[in-house]
């Protein structure tokens, strides 16, 4: 009887410890009083250090817009003109005062020396014979400048050849009877000083003294800066086909109105180009 008091009191502890083992396991989970009043804490979260944190997803940036590359425009110069295949008229001066008419024996509008400040034969290219006077156009501004002189007072020639200058495409051409016979790239005014357009004629032909900036020879042409009253310290403003000292000009707008060439191109075209050809100049 005792032996089995006994065995059912072991029984009973072993309950009684199991349920105190689980009732203890369940404060802790839930946090309430433990066995003799300690509080059970739940163990700490788990802290991610930054370097473990996830990286933020972030965004590409967009791409920038792409700008079309501006196209560049081909400058379109106007053709090369016609030019009459008639000779043209001149006259020059055989008196040393010129009287220049407003009409045929009518009010004299001004007096012209021969030779001219720059020491040439005063030339003029005629537009117009009426009886025994000529319409002609001087080489005094302002440019095209005309008059009526007496024959009398004058010479008269002609002259086969031509003369185009193409600003834009900045070229010269030269004719006979029409027929184009020489051409050759040229150098004209800036946009500041532009070589003035219209038609010319070349005044005369000479050896160049003015030294090497501008080649071994000036052909002088009828016509006169719109912008330049005189070129240096005693020009007049007129204009000329001259060689120069910086052939990287030629073929640019570079000059301060005249039309420069190579030197060696230069002394090609006064080998057979005469005083008194008509020079057209064009854009």
């Amino acid at each position: 009887m005792r032996r089995n008091v006994t065995a059912l009191a072991a029984v009973i502890a072993v309950l009684l410890t199991t349920a105190g083992s689980t009732a203890v396991g369940r404060t802790l989970r839930e946090g309430r009083d433990g066995p003799g009043g300690v509080m059970a804490i739940d163990p700490p979260p788990v802290l991610l250090r930054v370097s473990d944190a996830p990286a933020p997803r972030v965004a590409p940036p967009a791409p920038a817009p792409t700008r079309a590359a501006p196209a560049r425009t081909r400058t379109v110069c106007p053709t090369l003109p016609n030019v009459s295949a008639r000779p043209a008229a001149l006259a020059k001066s055989v008196v040393a005062r010129v009287k220049v008419f407003d009409r045929p024996g009518g009010k004299v509008l001004r007096v012209l020396n021969s030779p001219t400040v720059e020491g040439a034969t005063l030339n003029t290219l005629v537009k117009e014979r009426r009886g025994m006077w000529l319409r002609v156009q001087l080489p005094v501004r302002p440019n095209h400048a005309e008059g009526w002189v007496s024959v009398t007072d004058m010479t008269q020639y002609e002259v086969a050849y031509r003369v185009v200058v193409q600003r834009c495409a900045k070229r010269i051409t030269v004719f006979k009877n029409g027929v184009q016979v020489w051409q050759r790239p040229a150098a004209v005014g800036k946009p500041s000083t532009p070589t003035p357009l219209g038609s010319f004629y070349v005044d005369f032909v000479a050896p160049m003294r003015y030294g090497g900036a501008y080649g071994p020879y000036l052909v002088s042409v009828a016509g006169f800066s719109n912008v330049l009253q005189q070129f240096g310290k005693n020009g007049i403003g007129q204009i000329a086909i001259h060689g120069t000292n910086k052939p990287s000009s030629v073929g640019k707008a570079a000059s301060n109105g005249c039309v420069r060439l190579y030197n060696s191109d230069l002394v090609d075209l006064v080998s057979f180009l005469p005083e008194g050809a008509p020079v057209l100049i064009v854009d």
